[in-house]
């Protein structure tokens, strides 16, 4: 598949090999597959942002800023030379100058979502730290409740260890390293995980709880509290962004003026 960019009129919206569809036939299309709905929304959405921009008074980045955040994006997508850079935007049917025009407004996007949830994201982690916390967990997963009721007694003896046990006896890839796992949000797990692990001191095994048909045995390794930096806080903000898109959104009247065919 390829794209090329011409004039486009109300009768020639697009042209496939050698025929051109209408307008009306492309949403028609759009309404049989069921994505028409999808796609008013998305035009709802960059609606929205353009006008909240204009009313942040956020004007165009600098054009070195611009180029600066397009060569990370190259750096990022292993498109250092020219023609691999070429034929990516050729592939994604476009040429420099859209690439680099929604470039632009992506960044003044994100300038609008750090105008937005500034004042948020702090208030947001203060009530949701606990949740946000990560937990090291090593765990033994095994078929029914008898064994992994017996592997917890053995647990309760000196010099039993949890990694052993787990390589003897767990019936997961992981058992290899011991039952290690990698960590885990605290607000993600089951509830009776997440309920347990507040009280939970590193060494705590807790357990068994049947997840998913299996009844696993976890043994707490570490506690990293949650830290309003990083990767985590560039969720948090992408999160509150999002739900105050999702709340202009609900409160917009959306009216398609045309009627697909039936």
């Amino acid at each position: 598949m390829y794209y090329t960019n011409q004039l486009m009129t109300l009768d020639n919206f697009i042209t496939l090999d050698d025929t051109a569809l209408s307008l009306e036939q492309s949403l028609c299309y759009l309404n049989d597959a069921g994505k028409l709905q999808p796609a008013l929304v998305e035009i709802a959405k960059q609606y929205l942002l353009e006008q909240e921009i204009q009313a942040a008074g956020i004007g165009n980045p600098l054009t070195e800023q611009i180029e600066q955040f397009m060569i990370e994006f190259r750096v990022q997508q292993q498109l250092t030379t020219p023609e691999a850079f070429q034929q990516w935007l050729s592939e994604h049917g476009l040429n420099y100058a859209t690439f680099k025009h929604q470039i632009q407004t992506r960044m003044k996007q994100d300038e609008l979502k750090e105008h937005i949830v500034r004042d948020k994201v702090q208030e947001y982690f203060e009530q949701n730290k606990t949740n946000l916390d990560r937990i090291v967990f090593s765990r033994i997963v095994v078929e029914t409740p008898e064994e992994a009721q017996h592997l917890y007694q053995q647990l309760q003896e000196p010099n039993v260890y949890f990694s052993q046990l787990a390589k003897q006896h767990s019936i997961v890839d992981d058992r290899k390293v011991g039952g290690a796992m990698t960590p885990m949000i605290r607000g993600q797990m089951p509830p009776e995980i997440r309920q347990a692990t507040l009280s939970a001191e590193p060494g705590a095994i807790l357990g068994p709880v049947q997840i998913e048909g299996r009844y696993c045995l976890l043994k707490v390794e570490e506690i990293l509290p949650a830290r309003l930096e990083g990767a985590l806080k560039r969720d948090l903000q992408t999160h509150l962004f999002e739900e105050w898109i999702k709340d202009k959104l609900k409160a917009m009247k959306i009216q398609l003026n045309f009627q697909p065919k039936k």
